[in-house]
Order: structure tokens, then sequence, then C-alpha cells
């Protein structure tokens, strides 16, 4: 499966944010507990910056879970957050492909109606 770059850097930040608040961490603890920088721990929150498995595994020593929970859970959240979008994406499909019907079929009438002023408010 490809895992697509925006969509992989909003599940992490999603999944950094709930999991930290979960076990009651600041940015801060967080930083101390597992060595990573509160600034670096910051960019991943905030979609910046992708974690490496040295950092996926200090994060899961720190957060006193396993890494494969961390990954398992990552995965859950990207597919979430895929099935949304293709959702949107099929909804913003059919509502262009139901406007332009429309068009085709009465392509004056928007003319018209601007001419007339019927859609003034």
């Amino acid at each position: 499966m490809h895992y697509e770059p925006l969509l992989l850097h909003e599940a992490v930040r999603l999944l950094l944010i709930s999991i930290r608040q979960k076990r009651r961490h600041t940015q801060h603890s967080l930083s101390l507990e597992s060595g990573i920088s509160r600034q670096f721990i910051s960019q991943m929150e905030c979609g910046m910056k992708l974690p490496s498995i040295v950092t996926l595994s200090q994060l899961s020593l720190a957060l006193k879970t396993n890494m494969s929970t961390l990954v398992v859970e990552l995965d859950r959240i990207y597919q979430h957050l895929f099935r949304q979008r293709q959702a949107r994406q099929d909804d913003n499909t059919e509502d262009y492909s139901a406007r332009n019907a429309a068009d085709t079929r009465t392509p004056s009438l928007e003319y018209i109606r601007r001419a007339r002023g019927l859609d003034k408010p």
C-alpha cells in the first residue's frame, strides 16, 4: 500500500496528540521522558515532521506502550482519514456531475437568471 504524505503527517499528528494527552504528558514532559526535543515533538504534532523508527521506539518507551501498538494505531488513523477523504471526493464528484447535467439541459438558464436579476438577494 502506498501512503500519501499529507495524510500520513495528519495521522502522526493525531496519534501523538491523542496518546500524549491520554498519558497526561505535556510536550515538555514527553521530551524529558523520551530524549526527543520538545521542538521536534511540536513539529510532529503540527504535521511538519515524521518520526523515524528510532524516534517511534523512543516515543513508545516514554509512553509505556510498544512500537507495534503505535504503528497499528497509526495505520488505523491513516485508514480512517483516507476513507473520509475518499467519501468527500465521491460526494464532490456526484455534486459536480449533477450540476453539469442540469447545466447541459438548460445551458442558458443561468444567463437568464443573471440578466433578469433573479439571483439578487
